[in-house]
């Protein structure tokens, strides 16, 4: 049992989320950096679709009554375990009775705990014991508050024989894209605004997408559109000129113009980027898209190699 014995700002515990279930318009959801929970996942052996937890901005207190070991990914935060250093991008042992404090972050937006053996996403205890799956519905309700307590899923999780670390892929601010059925409909100058100008991420942000700051982008003419389908990474143009990002927790339809579709290799550094930091956007094709996910299923490959040869 893991008990949330402080906690500040919002926590929630994310898996990859749900897939095929769009046409019930029912979203996406999970981790808004799924690279980043995979990696934490893959550090303490579990498969990469265990929830655990996604922290933003603020205080986490964790106290553990058994030996295990966690990985901390993502943003960099200050974290502790006792006294002792929780590097990020590194796994740790946290012994029977200790407590893991995570502050932050320094840098980024969102981090990934992930703990050996996993979370039981579907079941949370309240600070009278009571199980608040009924209540919440797991993993896909409530912030976890202090008094939570959180079941793993094994009892008995692997065994390490030390600590292992990960080189984190450096967010360089440049979203590739592809271009959105609507895309004609802009002005000439909207359509090189977009691709040529840089953007700033604004205060409008949530799991449900992230309204972006600059220049105003208009189409040619009027346009009236019926609803049609969306997805993490489509941006959205909405009468105000400014585009929108959907995220994880988007709707599934829409009715505004998709000027472009942030690739899913890519999706994580917006996720990543903090309010007010530039962003640009960069035209990729279908065939490119397919190079990015491979470029992330190499990096995976190598860390599944240099950790059997640890």
């Amino acid at each position: 049992m893991i008990e949330v014995t402080h906690i500040i700002g919002h926590v929630t515990i994310q898996d990859m989320g749900r897939s095929g279930v769009a046409h019930l318009g029912v979203s996406s959801g999970g981790a808004l950096d799924k690279h980043a929970l995979m990696l934490a996942n893959r550090l303490v052996a579990n498969p990469d679709n265990t929830p655990a937890l996604e922290l933003s901005s603020g205080e986490i207190q964790l106290s553990f009554d058994n030996d295990t070991w966690v990985a901390l990914c993502g943003a960099e935060y200050d974290a502790k375990i006792a006294k002792r250093p929780l590097w990020n991008g590194w796994r740790a042992k946290v012994n029977k009775g200790e407590q893991l404090t995570i502050r932050g972050p320094k840098k980024g937006m969102l981090g990934y705990l992930a703990v050996a053996g996993g979370i039981d996403g579907e079941r949370v205890l309240n600070g009278y014991g009571t199980d608040l799956r009924a209540q919440f519905g797991g993993h896909h309700g409530r912030h976890l508050q202090t008094g939570d307590k959180l079941v793993q899923m094994k009892a008995s999780p692997p065994s390490f024989s030390r600590p292992v670390g990960a080189v984190q892929r450096a967010n360089d601010g440049i979203l590739r894209a592809l271009p959105g059925p609507e895309l004609a409909l802009f002005s000439e100058p909207s359509r090189k605004a977009f691709w040529h100008s840089s953007w700033q991420v604004s205060p409008q942000r949530d799991r449900m997408g992230v309204r972006l700051s600059g220049a105003t982008l208009t189409t040619q003419t009027e346009v009236n559109l019926r609803s049609h389908g969306v997805m993490p990474g489509v941006i959205q143009v909405p009468p105000s000129g400014e585009p929108i990002v959907l995220l994880a927790d988007a709707q599934t339809t829409g009715g505004y113009p998709r000027i472009a579709s942030v690739i899913e290799a890519d999706l994580w550094k917006l996720a990543q980027t903090r309010t007010g930091v530039p962003i640009r956007f960069t035209h990729v094709s279908p065939s490119q898209a397919e190079d990015a996910n491979y470029e992330w299923q190499q990096y995976f490959y190598r860390l599944s190699r240099a950790m059997d040869a640890s």
